[in-house]
C-alpha cells in the first residue's frame, strides 16, 4: 500500500506527452526536492515526485473487536483513530493522508496471525526464513496448546503490505502474528502487551530491529508490583499469589512477578518449589467459568497460611495477569469467601490483609466498572466495595488526574470526538502520537526499513511521559515507567505511586 501504482504514473506521462515529446519523472531523495503539495515516493522502485494526496500512508491493526476482551481492542482503536483524525486534520505528513485498516481477531492466535498475513499482504519467499522466530515453534493458542512454527520458510511483502502494524492486543496473539510483521520486514510499533519473548529479546535475532514497543515491559511492571508489596510489609514469598491466564501471557506475567523477587530478596531458600517458587493458580484464555475452581485453590492456600500463622494480621499480596472478566471474577469471589462467617477459627475475616495488583493489560476501566457493578460485601466493619485493596499497573499516566502535555492533549481529543477516556484508548493515543512523530520525522519515500532510523533518532516529544522517554539505536522501548492506581468505590482512580528504572519508587498513599 506504499508504492505508488504505476497506473498512475502512466496516466500522468500520457497526459505530459500531449503537450511535450518527452516525460520523465522528477526525481528525488526527501520531500523537499518537490514542490508545493508534492512529496517524495517509490515509482517502480524509484523515488520520484508525486502528488501528496495520492500517496496514502496505510497502516493496519489487529486486535479483538468482538468477544470477551473486546473493551481492549475497541480502547486501542479508539485512541489510534484519535490521534490519526488529530494528525489528518493538521495535514497528514506533508499532505499525505494517514489511514488505518484493522481486522478482527477475537483475540485468537492463529486469527491474529491469518489478519498479520492479509494485512503485510504475505507472499512466499525464499526457502529459509530471514528470522530464526519464524521457524521457531511457538504457541498456537489451541487447548491444550502445540507448539508450531509460524513459517518454515521465508515471507515478502507483498503489494499491498500495509507499512505497520500498529496497537496489536495481546501476548498469545503476538506470538503467531509479529513473526509474520519482521519476517516480511513489516515496522510491529507500539503492541499493547508488555511480553519480553520475541518484542524484548533477542530471538527474532536481526529482525528485532523491525520492532518497537512503547509501553514498559511487564518484568518492568512486575518490579513495580513487588517493590508496592515490599511497601505494604509482604516480605516473605510464600505469602505472595499469582492469578495468571494459563498461556504466553500468564507466563509473562509470572516470569517478571519470579524475577523481580529475586531482585529485591535475592534466591528463594531451598524449601522452595525450584519450578513454581510462588503460589500460582490460572484459568483459561476466554474462559471466565475456569475461574471459580482456581480462587477455590487460592483460597484453600490462604486457610493454610492463616492456619500456620495462628495469631496476628496475615498480608497477602495477588498479582494478577489477567483480562478485566476473570480478574473481577476471582477478586469477587475470594473477598466473598473471606467474609462468608465460615472457618470462623482461622479468623479470615479480621487477620486477613489482601492486596490485588493487575497487570495494565487488564483493561483497568472495563475492571473497575466491573467491581463497581458487583457492589459490596458485608464485613465485620460494615460494607467493602469490591474495589477496596485493588490497584493497577498502569503503563500510562492516570487520565483523570495527570496534568501532562500528552494526557491534555488526548482529553482535548476525547472531549471533541464526544467519546469516554479511559487508559487503554490513552495508550492507543499516545502511541500512535510516538509513531506519527516518526512519520513526520522521515524525510523520504516511505518503507518499513527507512523508518527504522526516523524512530531511532527521534527527538524528545515533551508529552509528560515520565522520566527516560525516548527510543534510540539500542532501546526500543519508549516508555520506561510505571504508574500505579487505586480504584475507588466509585470507580475512580488514584495515585499510588510512580516506578521509574534506576529510581527509588515514590509513595502518594
Amino acid at each position: 500500500m506504499r508504492t505508488v501504482s504505476p497506473q498512475l504514473v502512466t496516466l500522468v506521462a500520457t497526459i505530459a506527452a500531449a503537450c511535450s515529446t518527452t516525460f520523465t519523472p522528477q526525481p528525488c531523495a526527501i520531500d523537499g526536492d518537490c514542490g508545493d503539495g508534492r512529496v517524495c515516493e517509490l515509482v517502480d522502485q524509484a523515488p520520484a515526485c508525486v502528488a501528496a494526496e495520492d500517496a496514502p500512508i496505510t497502516i493496519g491493526q489487529s486486535a479483538p473487536f468482538t468477544g470477551g476482551n473486546q473493551a481492549l481492542g475497541v480502547g486501542m482503536r479508539q485512541g489510534i483513530a484519535l490521534a490519526l483524525d488529530e494528525a489528518n486534520a493538521a495535514g497528514g505528513v506533508r499532505g499525505r493522508p494517514i489511514r488505518l485498516v484493522f481486522k478482527d481477531d477475537g483475540y485468537d492466535p492463529l486469527q491474529a496471525e491469518a489478519n498479520a498475513r492479509t494485512l503485510v499482504d504475505a507472499r512466499p519467499g525464499p526457502p529459509t526464513p530471514a528470522c530464526p522466530s519464524t521457524a521457531t515453534p511457538v504457541s498456537n493458542g489451541a487447548v491444550p496448546p502445540a507448539l508450531v512454527p509460524v513459517s518454515t520458510t521465508g515471507l515478502v511483502r507483498g503489494d499491498d503490505a500495509v507499512l505497520a502494524l500498529v496497537g496489536s492486543v495481546g501476548t498469545p496473539t503476538m506470538v503467531r502474528a509479529a513473526p509474520v510483521a519482521i519476517e516480511t520486514g513489516t515496522i510491529y510499533f507500539g503492541a499493547f502487551t508488555g511480553a519480553a519473548s520475541l518484542l524484548r529479546d533477542d530471538s527474532a535475532g536481526p529482525c528485532k530491529r523491525f520492532v518497537f514497543n512503547v509501553r514498559a515491559s511487564y518484568a518492568q511492571e512486575a518490579h513495580a508490583t513487588v517493590e508496592y508489596f515490599l511497601n505494604r510489609g509482604l516480605t516473605d514469598y510464600r505469602r505472595l499469589i499469582s492469578f495468571d491466564q494459563n498461556d504466553t501471557f500468564g507466563n509473562a506475567g509470572y516470569t517478571g512477578l519470579v524475577a523481580a523477587w529475586l531482585d529485591e530478596r535475592g534466591a528463594f531458600p531451598p524449601g522452595a518449589d525450584p519450578t513454581t517458587p510462588i503460589a500460582r493458580f490460572r484459568y483459561a484464555r476466554n474462559d471466565v467459568d475456569s475461574v471459580p475452581a482456581q480462587a477455590v485453590a487460592a483460597e484453600a492456600y490462604l486457610a493454610d497460611l492463616l492456619t500456620a500463622t495462628p495469631t496476628g494480621t496475615l498480608r497477602v499480596g495477588v498479582m494478577l495477569t489477567a483480562t478485566y472478566g476473570p480478574a473481577a471474577a476471582f477478586i469477587e469471589h475470594v473477598r466473598r469467601w473471606q467474609f462468608d462467617g465460615q472457618q470462623a477459627t482461622l479468623g479470615k475475616a479480621t487477620r486477613l490483609e489482601l492486596y490485588f495488583s493487575t497487570v495494565s493489560f487488564v483493561g483497568p476501566d472495563a475492571l473497575a466498572a466491573a467491581l463497581v457493578d458487583a457492589g459490596t460485601v458485608a464485613t465485620p466493619g460494615g460494607p467493602m466495595p469490591f474495589t477496596q485493596g485493588v490497584a493497577v499497573s498502569q503503563v500510562v499516566p492516570n487520565y483523570q488526574s495527570d496534568l501532562g502535555d500528552g494526557v491534555a492533549a488526548y482529553q482535548a481529543a476525547v472531549a471533541a470526538a464526544g467519546e469516554a477516556p479511559g487508559f487503554t484508548s490513552l495508550e492507543g493515543y499516545l502511541a500512535t502520537r510516538v509513531f506519527v512523530a516518526g512519520l513526520l520525522h522521515h524525510q523520504g519515500p516511505f518503507t518499513p526499513t527507512g523508518l527504522i532510523d526516523a524512530f531511532e533518532t527521534l527527538p524528545d516529544l515533551g508529552l509528560g511521559l515520565g522520566a527516560n522517554a525516548g527510543f534510540a539505536r539500542d532501546r526500543h522501548q519508549y516508555l520506561q515507567s510505571v504508574w500505579g492506581t487505586t480504584i475507588g468505590a466509585d470507580g475512580r482512580f488514584a495515585n499510588l505511586y510512580y516506578w521509574t528504572v534506576g529510581s527509588p519508587i515514590q509513595f502518594f498513599q
